[in-house]
């Protein structure tokens, strides 16, 4: 069986964690040997293990979202900080659970034959604003947290910040980073499901100079749909320097692989989806998802003057996507339009591969100067890059066996399974933009924030056999504004305005109508409060905010109904109001939650849709999600706790027909730690409520039934 195979290719690199883990701990004994002192010189003091600071709370100090580090206080829009420990006491092992701790996310299924995270911010699709280090990670891979100290949601738009995209905002993970003392931690789970999966942080000080840090992992997983798999392992060196008193290179890299059976849901029945929701309709010898991604990065920064900060980050970036599932389909017709245990599901099958790699560079100048009685912070930066994207059609001669919905039967057997190119696409994008902000310190309370970009993209697009080049060229300016009253440091009040835009070949695409049509525009407008209490334990957060795209590309028509150029006709809006908290309400209690409440509205559709359509919400925009997350330390070895995740009704298109019903999903957890040894337990699904978070117009992809899983770490 072919999950056999998979589950060897992941226990065969599983086995190499022992001799690596070895091999760091002997180069970093040389090093060291080498660099030792005659002296013995006495250590006092706490050793540094975290110097983000967000370890051991789920209030972050820092953000990075806004290009340089500073107090989400100080940022004027709303920031969410997703931190190591709370992901930890959830064992949030992929970008997908810890987002579920942030407001106003939802989820795509895998939108034509697509891959990967497919996210949704305030109603608007997010995928291509994926983040990692402040570096577009817009390729198709389901992403694990291995290697992140935090997740970073900015929400509203910031194209001054990032260039193209972030309609709804931007997803920023943070990788973890070398610290100069040693520690590491090893651990291992096992849960239901046939879930096993092993990690390793290894930190050592080199010298006085050098940190290195070592995070492995390994992963094999089943599901309660029983035939999806996912499997997967990574490995992820880093290196920090100080090179001298005034220098700082820090040099990492990521290597990821995955080898899945895809989970493309249910189909839908009389608008809903079609229950219940462990029924797998993929076919487990044949599906596959195998990802590859290989990333180095090189920051490097200098301290010019006092104050005064030369940055230079580059980014290369190779990713691999080879996919063969299968989408259900549910055909009525077989069983005479009445749904029985043997109404036919046609399996439809859907192929592709991309190859994918991005060359980039951001060179950012950063400091201060007085002006008078008026301070300036400054930013000002150059990004470059090349993005390129190989998409290989493939089609099979054969037809998938179909299932029924009494025995979907995910592993039967399959004898043809011939598969053809068909063709192909290429596309190049290349960036140019320049960027500055300027900071100002009106008086000891008030700030105002001013900030611009001018982007420049060039898009490249061949596609065979039909011979056809296609290359489209925008220039575009984006704007940031911020107006900040503190008048202590517990209090913060703002009010922002941005822009961004969406140009015709965001998703990696170019057709023939895209190459005449300029690029969406949006706005976001918010006002908002902070608030640090119980001596900057608490963080509390409120904002009401509105965004819209003002001109969305919709199709045009003739009278006979021939498709004409896109026009920027179309408009949608999402209103809503935000309340977060994260942090400690005392040493013992820690607590992490909020509730988005959203009136996402589409004000004008296309002249191909319904004029009655307008009013309607756009598809995957619930009026409301929510969550919360708590944890108690009874005592010196026993830690409890649990939450929530509420979500609204969402529907699948404009029309306002079908819709994933709203749901409750509650967690448990409960940890038991003596000296460097802990146990947890993590239940999920607690009352086991059949719900989906994945959509897609065609089909709607279940969240987790009740499982659990039971952790074993050990620090040292």
């Amino acid at each position: 069986m072919r999950s056999s195979g998979n589950k060897k290719v992941v226990i065969r690199h599983l086995a190499r964690l022992p001799a690596a883990m070895a091999l760091f701990g002997v180069v970093a004994a040389q090093v060291q040997a080498e660099d030792a002192v005659l002296d013995t010189v006495q250590v006092t003091g706490e050793v540094v293990r975290d110097p983000q600071g967000t370890a051991h709370t789920y209030s972050a100090p820092t953000v990075s979202v806004g290009r340089s580090k500073e107090a989400p206080r100080d940022v004027p829009q709303s920031v969410t900080s997703i931190t190591q420990q709370l992901m930890q006491d959830q064992d949030a092992n992929t970008l997908k659970d810890a987002l579920r701790n942030a407001v106003g996310v939802t989820f795509n299924a895998a939108e034509g034959g697509a891959s990967g995270d497919g996210v949704r911010l305030r109603g608007f699709n997010t995928s291509n604003d994926l983040y990692l280090d402040n570096f577009r990670d817009a390729a198709q891979y389901n992403r694990d947290t291995f290697n992140l100290d935090r997740v970073e949601v900015l929400r509203g738009s910031a194209s001054m910040l990032y260039g193209r995209g972030s309609t709804g905002g931007v997803i920023n993970q943070v990788s973890k980073t070398p610290f100069f003392s040693n520690w590491h931690e090893i651990s291992a789970t096992l849960g239901t499901d046939d879930y096993y999966r092993i990690e390793a942080d290894l930190n050592r000080k080199l010298s006085e100079n050098v940190a290195a840090r070592l995070n492995i992992m390994g992963q094999e997983a089943g599901s309660f749909r029983e035939g999806a798999e996912m499997n997967r392992w990574g490995v992820a060196p880093s290196l920090a320097i100080k090179a001298g008193e005034k220098a700082r290179i820090n040099l990492s890299y990521l290597h990821y692989e995955e080898d899945n059976v895809p989970d493309y849901g249910v189909p839908y029945y009389e608008d809903k989806p079609l229950g219940p929701a462990n029924r797998f309709y993929g076919l487990n010898k044949f599906d596959y998802e195998k990802t590859k991604s290989d990333v180095f990065t090189a920051d490097i920064s200098y301290d010019i003057a006092p104050g005064v900060l030369l940055r230079n980050m580059t980014r290369y970036g190779e990713y691999e996507l080879d996919l063969s599932s299968s989408a259900p389909r549910l055909n009525l017709d077989s069983t005479g339009g009445v749904l029985t245990d043997a109404t036919e599901i046609k399996r439809n099958r859907k192929l592709r591969m991309r190859d994918q790699d991005i060359l980039a560079n951001i060179t950012e100048l950063s400091g201060s100067i007085d002006t008078g009685a008026v301070r300036h912070q400054l930013l000002a930066g150059m990004e470059v890059s090349r993005e390129s994207l190989l998409t290989t059609a493939r089609k099979s001669d054969c037809e998938l066996p179909s299932a029924t919905y009494g025995n979907p039967d995910p592993f039967q057997s399959y004898s043809c399974d011939a598969v053809h190119v068909s063709g192909y696409s290429d596309l190049s994008a290349d960036t140019l933009a320049f960027y500055a902000q300027d900071t100002i310190q009106l008086s000891p309370v008030f700030k105002v924030i001013l900030g611009a970009r001018w982007d420049k993209l060039s898009i490249e697009f061949d596609q065979q056999p039909e011979a056809t080049a296609r290359d489209r060229k925008d220039k575009v300016w984006s704007y940031r504004a911020g107006f900040l009253y503190q008048p202590d440091a517990v209090q913060s009040y703002y009010a922002s305005y941005g822009t961004s835009f969406n140009p015709s070949a965001e998703a990696y695409s170019l057709d023939a109508r895209g190459t005449n049509t300029p690029p969406e525009k949006n706005r976001n407008f918010e006002i908002g409060a902070k608030w640090d209490l119980l001596d900057g334990d608490l963080a509390l957060r409120t904002a009401i905010f509105r965004s819209e795209k003002t001109n969305e590309r919709v199709t045009d028509i003739e009278p006979g109904g021939e498709p004409q150029p896109y026009l920027l006709s179309g408009k949608r809006h999402t209103d809503g109001i935000e309340l977060e908290a994260a942090g400690r309400l005392t040493r013992q209690w820690q607590l992490f939650g909020g509730v988005a409440l959203m009136d996402p509205v589409l004000d004008k559709v296309g002249p191909q849709d319904d004029p009655q359509w307008e009013g309607n919400m756009p598809d995957n925009a619930p009026k409301y999600t929510g969550n919360l997350w708590t944890t108690y330390q009874v005592d010196s070895n026993w830690k409890i706790g649990g939450g929530f995740t509420a979500v609204g009704k969402r529907y699948t298109s404009k029309e306002n027909l079908t819709y994933l019903p709203s749901y409750v999903r509650t967690d448990l957890m409960a940890e038991w730690t003596h000296r460097d040894v802990s146990l947890q337990l993590n239940i999920y699904n607690l009352f086991d409520q059949d719900h989906y978070e994945g959509l897609y117009r065609g089909f709607a992809v279940p969240g987790t039934g009740r499982s659990a899983r039971l952790t074993a770490k050990y620090s040292f």
